[in-house]
């Protein structure tokens, strides 16, 4: 009886960890993302050896505090911006094109310097998947990185989740099987056999 209870309490507890995790990680995962150091950040792109681009997506009509990467919770007026981060990216000509899946064009702005390292611009993106594509520099050193972006991609938050919830749901699951499993046993082994061989006059 007390095995039971302790089984039910785990999977409350499991319950509840879920719960919370569907709340706030949903937000992370939308968000601006990335650990310590550039090989943590899916935001950043490395363009040689000591230069590297960053991207920030921001939808101020949704989320005036809000920055995001990888994608962005929907269509509409979106701001892209990329920091040029390196002598080597802030002197060299730098072309942009933002490519809708399937092929369409949606921005392109011509090769330019941009001294202050940032490049911005605003553009009406209707959902669906695009890739920014840079190139920066001229013959013989060019650098050419992408960035990849969801927009109104109501799946991507909830991988993170999902994949949380799957894990302590079977944890929990498992836990309770095994328990089970032991109290079949020892109730089996509770049960008197009968005396093989005797006889009752």
């Amino acid at each position: 009886m007390i095995r039971r209870h302790h089984c039910r309490r785990q999977l409350l507890t499991a319950l509840v960890i879920i719960a919370v995790a569907a709340a706030i990680l949903p937000r992370q995962v939308w968000a601006h993302g990335g650990g310590p150091g550039l090989a943590y950040d899916p935001c950043a792109q490395w363009a040689g050896v000591n230069n590297y681009v960053h991207f920030s997506a921001y939808q101020p009509a949704y989320n005036r505090f809000a920055e995001y990467c990888g994608s962005v919770p929907q269509g509409g007026r979106t701001l892209l911006v990329f920091d040029l981060v390196g002598s080597d990216l802030t002197n060299a000509p730098v072309a942009l094109e933002i490519v809708q899946e399937g092929g369409a064009r949606r921005v392109s702005l011509p090769a330019r310097r941009y001294p202050s390292g940032v490049i911005d611009v605003q553009a009406e993106l209707a959902s669906g998947a695009y890739r920014a594509l840079l190139t920066i520099g001229t013959v013989p050193v060019v650098y050419r990185v992408h960035f990849d972006l969801e927009v109104g991609a109501w799946w991507h938050p909830l991988i993170a989740p999902l994949t949380l919830a799957a894990i302590i749901l079977l944890a929990a699951a498992g836990y309770c099987l095994f328990q089970a499993r032991t109290l079949a046993a020892e109730a089996i082994r509770a049960v008197p056999l009968p005396l093989v061989g005797s006889k009752t006059d």
